[in-house]
């Protein structure tokens, strides 16, 4: 989505913020981290010898986008989900080739939160389903797209 979530309805827009709130807190509270422990009896190779464990993960979604995504930046990402909670989230616009065009990282995120209310997504082992008014509108703007789009073709 390259437009901005101001320019959808206030229910959807809404909607969205209350998503990217959700992502932002998600992301906030669970982060990577990796702590030395000794190794289990009978492992050890030498006296005091410590290996690396994870004692907590980034959030699941994060862990995908960030193999997809080359460069993937966490403080750029949590900056993005707040601007959309609040409604500031920034247009996108084409830098001709530029690395990270100005308001790249809100559209990805736009695009990420459209992807999961109008889909559905799994967190803590359930699935959360679709929420029916932003796939309602969605699905309503897709069929509207074709319609235009076949009413341009010639034949």
């Amino acid at each position: 989505m390259e437009k901005q979530i101001k320019y959808l309805p206030a229910e959807i827009a809404a909607v969205f913020s209350e998503e990217a709130g959700r992502l932002y807190s998600d992301l906030l509270e669970n982060r990577l981290k990796v702590v030395l422990v000794h190794p289990e009896q009978g492992l050890e190779r030498y006296e005091g010898q410590m290996i690396r464990a994870v004692e907590s993960k980034n959030p699941s979604w994060y862990r995908e986008l960030y193999q997809a995504t080359p460069h993937l930046k966490r403080t750029r990402t949590l900056k993005a989900l707040g601007r959309i909670s609040q409604v500031r989230d920034l247009p996108y616009r084409d830098q001709r080739g530029a690395v990270s065009p100005y308001g790249s990282y809100d559209t990805r995120y736009r695009e990420l939160i459209k992807e999961r209310l109008t889909e559905g997504y799994e967190i803590n082992g359930s699935f959360l389903a679709e929420h029916p008014l932003v796939a309602t509108f969605f699905q309503g703007r897709q069929y509207q797209e074709r319609e235009k789009n076949e009413e341009r073709l010639p034949f």
